[in-house]
């Protein structure tokens, strides 16, 4: 396939500032639809494709039509089940923001759908594309860090300082399923299996009902992970995993791609492997777009992001399940 032909269901704020950027920036890559609900929106999408593009008011007609190789989804979380389902119903490559749902029913449709499909069907988890994850990642499948491994992840950042217009669609679908995919994603990368247990503790500071800072306990089959989070930090964002074991660890900045490690008796070792630049939305999309472009060119299917998606979303849910009960909660597949 020489040229991909893209049809973007929704153009917000996250496609304009995170998809178009990297999508119009390559040769082989074509934006031919979009659909929308506004004037303006349409508007936006001649401004950054062009005149000649199709415009759909529903999600169905741009599914529908012959011309889109491959569907990428950028609308409100609450329409995410069934622009996936009917993605992936008209035989298209997907590319989808999480969460693919919010309870275990909705998510196990898109992912039995996305499992029959002979397309892709790619949930865009960037934290897991960024080059110093591969690092990561790489220490601890390599066995360089020895056994007894613990890994934790930090978001502190001030996103949920003095609320927002987003509280009221982020209290009803709650920390984990909202925000949580991406974060729980990095020790998904870590550890590369499906959790036994999760147990939460969290505090609402300035959210309503919203859990807005708080600690996530994972137990893994090869070891225990932790996410720690507060949104209401009223300083610079920071992003960063810690990996220990027996014989080394290994701490990164997920922003910066700034890293260091060492061994047991050994000196820290400082590299640098930061995410393409300029980063377009957040760190790792370039990267996690241009590997689902790829799939598509090549014909593959990436089965192992699928994979990781329905164990994620695993996780979010147990984790959303301990935060309302206060209990340790067994992780169910989906």
């Amino acid at each position: 396939m020489e040229t991909v032909n893209i049809g973007l269901m929704g153009l917000g704020t996250w496609a304009s500032d995170a998809y178009a950027p990297v999508l119009g920036e390559r040769e082989d890559v074509r934006v031919v639809a979009v659909a929308a609900r506004s004037e303006a929106t349409f508007a936006r999408a001649r401004e950054l494709f062009g005149d000649a593009i199709t415009e759909y008011t529903e999600i169905g007609d741009l599914a529908a039509d012959r011309e889109i190789d491959a569907i990428m989804i950028a609308l409100p979380n609450r329409l995410h089940t069934d622009a996936a389902l009917t993605a992936i119903a008209s035989g298209r490559h997907v590319f989808a923001e999480p969460p693919v749902g919010f309870d275990a029913a909705g998510i196990s449709a898109v992912f039995a759908a996305a499992s029959a499909s002979p397309a892709i069907f790619q949930t865009d988890l960037e934290l897991r594309c960024t080059p110093v994850m591969d690092v990561v990642a790489e220490q601890v499948a390599s066995g360089a860090l020895g056994e007894g491994v613990m890994a934790k992840v930090r978001l502190w950042c001030g996103w949920g300082y003095g609320g927002g217009e987003w509280q009221a669609e982020a209290e009803d679908q709650g920390f984990f399923l909202w925000l949580g995919c991406w974060y729980l994603d990095v020790l998904d990368r870590v550890f590369g299996a499906l959790p036994l247990r999760v147990s939460v503790m969290g505090g609402r500071a300035m959210n309503g009902d919203l859990i807005d800072h708080g600690w996530a306990l994972l137990e893994y089959p090869g070891g225990l992970g932790q996410l720690e989070f507060s949104l209401v930090v009223p300083e610079e964002q920071r992003l960063t995993v810690g990996v220990a074991g027996t014989e080394g660890e290994i701490e990164a900045d997920l922003w910066s791609g700034d890293c260091r490690r060492r061994g047991r008796g050994e000196d820290w070792q400082e590299r640098s492997v930061p995410p393409s630049q300029p980063v377009h939305g957040f760190a790792g999309m370039r990267e996690s777009i241009s590997d689902f472009l790829e799939c598509v060119r090549s014909g593959g299917k990436d089965a192992s992001n699928l994979a990781a998606s329905r164990r994620v979303h695993a996780a979010a849910l147990a984790c959303m399940r301990s935060a309302e009960t206060g209990e340790t909660v067994t992780v169910a597949e989906l």
